[in-house]
C-alpha cells in the first residue's frame, strides 16, 4: 500500500470514528436537535427512494452560498441513515474535500476506488451493497462533476450527495449536468429563519403569496397572514423585533443562535472575504489584483443606491477595464454573494440597458456597509434599501427554487417607475413597488396602465395587513418575507 493510499484511508477511517462526537456537537444545541432547512425533505425522501430500489435522484447536488447549512444538511442526511434507516457505519462515507485537500489532492472518484477496494474488495462495477457518499465542499476536487458521473454511470448502488460553495456553479460537465438532481440551497426567507429559531412554520402563508402574485388571489393569503399573526403574538419565546433583525442580520442559520449582532456582521463579512480568497481564487487566471477588486466591488454597491451600478465608472474607479469590471462581476454572480437583473422590455431594450446588482440577501448589503462606513444617514431611506434588496433577493429566489417560468426584471422608464416586474411565460406582468413606511399608489397604477397589468403589488408599511383595493394588493414587508 503506497503513503498516498494509507492517508486516504487514515482520513476515512479518522472521520467515520469521530462522527458520533461531531453530530453530537453539530446538531444538538442546549440537550435538542437543530431543527431541519427544508431541503432536507428532498434529501430524505430520495434517501427513501433509492433504499426501495428508485435509483431515479441518486445523484444530488446541492450548491449554495457559504453559511447556510449545506453541512448540516450532510451531516442530518449521516445521523438519518445512521439512526433512523440502520445504514452501517462502513456503508457511509462522509468527506470534506476541503480537509482532505489540506493532505492530498481530493479526487473522490479515487477515493471512491480506494474505500472500496480496501474496505470491501471490491469495485464500483462489482458492487453488490449501498453505500452512501456525503461529499462537502466538492468543488476543491476541480473534476467534481466527472467524478460524479463516472460513479454514477460504472454502479447503481451508490447514493451521492455533493455540496460546497457556489463554486460549484463555476464549473461542470455537461453530460454530468443530466445526471445530477440540482438544488441550489438559498439563503432563508422569514418562515424558514422561524423554523430554526422558534420551531414555527407557516407553509401555507407563503404557498398562497404564490396564487396571491400568480392570480392576484387574496384570500387565502389574508386567512393565514391572520393566523400567523396570531400563532406569533402567542407564542412567549417571539420577539417582536425579530423581522427587524433578520432584515439586517438574517438569511442564514446562524441568526438563530447568535445574539451578538455586531460579531454576526463580523461572521458575514468573513464569509465574503473567503468566498473572494478562497473559491474565487481557484478559478484560473484570477489573480491578486482581481481579489482586491472585487472586494472593492461589493464595498462599492454597498454604498451606492439599491441597484445603482455603472460599469464605466467603476471601471474609472477601479482603473482597469469594463472587460475586467464584467468579467468580475460575472464571477461573483457565480458565487451567489450577488445577482442582476434585466431591464423589462424587447431583447434590444435588455441587451442596452445595464442590469442592476443587488446582494444574495440585505444581511449581506447591511454587513459590508457596517464595515465599510455607512453614508447613508438617514434611518428611513437606509431602512428602504435595505428592504428593496431583501425583496428583490426574495424573488430572485423564488424564480430559482424550481419556478423558472418567471423572469424578475427592472423596470427602466425614466417616470413614475416600479422597483420590479415579475413575468410569467407569456402572461401579463405584475409590477411590484417596495418601499419603507406608507406608499401611495401613482406609480403601481401607471406600471399597470402602460404595461396592461391585470394588478399590481405594493410591499411596504402603507398597511398592516394584506389588502386589496380595486387592482392594486398591499402586502407588508413580514408577510411577504414568508414566500
Amino acid at each position: 500500500m503506497d503513503d498516498k493510499t494509507q492517508l486516504i484511508l487514515n482520513f476515512i477511517n479518522e472521520s467515520s470514528s469521530n462522527m458520533p462526537y461531531v453530530l453530537k456537537d453539530k446538531l444538538i444545541r442546549d440537550g435538542k436537535e437543530l431543527k431541519y432547512r427544508f431541503e432536507f425533505e428532498e434529501i430524505k425522501n430520495s434517501i427513501d427512494e433509492f433504499i426501495e430500489g428508485n435509483e431515479l435522484n441518486r445523484f444530488i447536488v446541492l450548491p449554495g452560498i457559504r453559511g447556510v447549512g449545506k453541512t448540516t444538511l450532510l451531516y442530518q442526511a449521516y445521523y438519518y441513515l445512521l439512526n433512523e434507516k440502520h445504514i452501517l457505519p462502513d456503508q457511509i462515507i462522509y468527506l470534506s474535500c476541503d480537509d482532505l485537500n489540506n493532505i492530498v489532492d481530493c479526487n473522490i472518484r479515487e477515493i471512491v476506488d480506494i474505500y472500496l477496494n480496501n474496505q470491501f474488495n471490491t469495485q464500483l462495477r462489482l458492487l453488490d451493497k449501498e453505500i452512501f457518499l456525503l461529499i462537502d465542499e466538492s468543488q476543491y476536487d476541480k473534476n467534481w462533476s466527472m467524478s460524479g458521473k463516472i460513479i454514477y454511470d460504472r454502479s447503481e448502488k451508490i447514493f451521492m450527495v455533493f455540496t460546497g460553495s457556489s463554486a460549484l456553479n463555476l464549473e461542470y460537465n455537461a453530460d454530468a449536468a443530466r445526471r445530477m438532481f440540482k438544488r441550489v440551497v438559498t439563503p432563508l426567507n422569514y418562515n424558514e429563519h422561524l423554523k430554526l429559531k422558534y420551531d414555527y412554520s407557516n407553509i401555507n402563508l407563503g404557498n398562497s403569496l404564490v396564487s396571491l402574485i400568480l392570480n392576484g388571489e387574496e384570500q387565502n393569503a389574508i386567512k393565514y397572514e391572520n393566523e400567523m399573526n396570531r400563532d406569533l403574538i402567542n407564542n412567549i419565546k417571539y420577539n417582536f423585533n425579530d423581522w427587524d433583525e433578520y432584515l439586517k442580520y438574517g438569511g442564514f442559520p446562524i441568526l438563530a443562535r447568535k445574539i451578538n449582532f455586531r460579531r454576526l456582521s463580523t461572521n458575514i463579512v468573513d464569509m465574503i472575504e473567503k468566498v473572494v480568497n478562497t473559491d474565487m481564487v481557484a478559478i484560473k487566471n484570477f489573480t491578486f489584483e482581481n481579489q482586491t477588486n472585487s472586494n472593492r466591488i461589493l464595498r462599492y454597491l454597498a454604498l451606492q443606491n439599491a441597484g445603482d451600478l455603472s460599469q464605466n465608472n467603476l471601471a474609472k474607479y477601479l482603473k482597469t477595464s469594463q472587460a475586467n469590471v464584467k468579467n468580475i462581476l460575472d464571477i461573483l454572480e457565480k458565487t451567489h454573494l450577488i445577482f442582476s437583473i434585466e431591464a423589462y422590455g424587447t431583447l434590444s431594450k435588455r441587451m442596452k440597458k445595464t442590469k442592476k446588482y443587488y446582494f444574495a440577501t440585505s444581511s449581506i448589503r447591511n454587513a459590508l456597509s457596517e464595515n465599510s462606513g455607512n453614508t447613508i444617514n438617514d434611518i428611513k431611506q437606509y431602512g428602504g434599501i435595505l428592504l428593496e434588496n431583501h425583496v428583490a433577493s426574495i424573488l430572485f429566489n423564488f424564480t430559482q427554487r424550481g419556478n423558472d417560468c418567471f423572469t424578475l426584471y427592472y423596470d427602466a422608464n425614466k417616470k413614475r417607475n416600479v422597483d420590479f416586474i415579475l413575468q410569467r411565460d407569456f402572461k401579463n406582468p405584475v409590477p411590484i413597488e417596495v418601499g419603507r413606511g406608507r406608499k401611495d399608489k401613482k406609480q403601481i397604477t401607471h406600471a399597470i396602465n402602460s404595461y396592461g397589468a391585470d394588478y399590481g403589488i405594493i410591499i411596504s408599511d402603507t398597511t398592516t395587513n394584506i389588502e386589496k383595493h380595486n387592482n392594486i394588493i398591499y402586502v407588508p414587508p413580514k408577510t411577504f418575507s414568508f414566500l
